[in-house]
């Protein structure tokens, strides 16, 4: 399934299968991968898969660039993802029969593994749902109606005639919930909340879920996101909210390798409030940017002018500069997305 003719839905579904089922028969050794900054749904699609895979007596391995955040540690029970080293896991990388990218195209977001990927003898395979396709993949597996990878990969899986086990079903329903936004954005759909039921009937607890998702905060969180949002600044009628937080501001909390990203989320419930922003500090002169919108705005194609990327709704990137420097680089074309709406 190449260039950008895609299918979706059932026919997609098929049409996977029968293009991976011939793959998958002669593979022996696999890597599986996701974007830097890994989210619950390329955790979630990489644990899915790799259950299926290792089901089949592949011998398959995640190596992603950062160890699994703490709010996504339960679903490697079994200690598949391994935070990659070129000097230990170089040779396996070039050497595998097949390698995976799930919830990303973009081989620069490969990370640290970019080099030893472009390396590899490996027929390469992307399984994705962003609009996005990339001629390094020999193979392109793209849904963008899907409302998330992880749905993707259990689909194909049932088609494929396996039966995804406890640790799939839940890995799948941590992607469907953290890029469907718990259901409420606008890619979800009645086949999201059929097969939401289905990993349900497997045995998967919405309540526990919940809880290690959105209930891992520490203190420190709590207290850079109270500082973030009392700087709020509101523009355009009220229609564009922003917060930034400094280096300064990270380290006065203790929040150094806080994952900050949700804290942009507490914008948009503000009353008219359609585009939110986060400026954040990063070390080495670098700025992180996450970007939230509702309904049609697309904020995707803001982050896609930065370098970055996600959905039509909850998009980032990371940049060279600061909050002094970039600041009015960043807005204008939140301003503009909303002026033209």
């Amino acid at each position: 399934m190449r260039g950008p003719q895609q299918e979706t839905g059932d026919d997609f579904t098929r049409k996977a299968a029968e293009r991976l089922r011939p793959l998958l028969d002669g593979a022996r050794t696999a890597v599986l991968a996701t974007h830097v900054t890994p989210d619950g749904d390329g955790i979630g699609a990489e644990i899915c898969w790799h259950s299926y895979l290792v089901s089949r007596g592949i011998q398959a391995r995640i190596f992603n660039t950062e160890a699994i955040p703490l709010r996504y540690r339960f679903l490697d029970e079994r200690g598949a993802v391994e935070v990659y080293d070129e000097t230990k896991h170089g040779d396996f990388l070039r050497d595998a029969d097949l390698l995976f990218m799930l919830d990303n195209s973009a081989p620069s977001r490969f990370g640290a593994l970019e080099a030893a990927a472009r390396a590899s003898r490996a027929v390469t395979v992307c399984i994705d749902h962003h609009n996005l396709i990339d001629p390094f993949w020999k193979v392109n597996l793209i849904d963008s109606d899907a409302a998330a990878t992880g749905e993707m990969v259990y689909r194909i899986v049932e088609a494929l005639g396996g039966d995804p086990d406890f640790t799939a079903a839940q890995a799948a329903y941590v992607s469907l919930v953290t890029d469907t936004g718990s259901f409420r954005f606008g890619k979800t759909s009645p086949a999201s909340h059929q097969l939401a039921s289905r990993l349900l009937a497997k045995g998967v607890r919405p309540p526990r879920v919940y809880e290690e998702v959105y209930e891992r905060g520490s203190a420190a969180l709590v207290r850079l996101g109270g500082m973030a949002l009392a700087g709020l600044r509101l523009e355009e009628k009220g229609r564009l909210g922003w917060i930034t937080m400094t280096l300064a501001q990270v380290r006065e909390c203790g929040a150094e390798g806080e994952d900050t990203s949700d804290v942009v989320n507490e914008i948009l419930t503000i009353d008219g409030v359609r585009v939110a922003v986060l400026l954040k500090e990063l070390d080495s002169g670098r700025l992180k940017l996450s970007f939230r919108s509702k309904e049609a705005l697309d904020v995707n194609r803001i982050a896609q002018s930065f370098g970055g990327g996600g959905h039509t709704n909850a998009s980032g990137a990371v940049i060279a500069g600061t909050i002094d420097t970039k600041a009015e680089d960043v807005l204008r074309p939140c301003r503009e997305l909303l002026r033209q709406a």
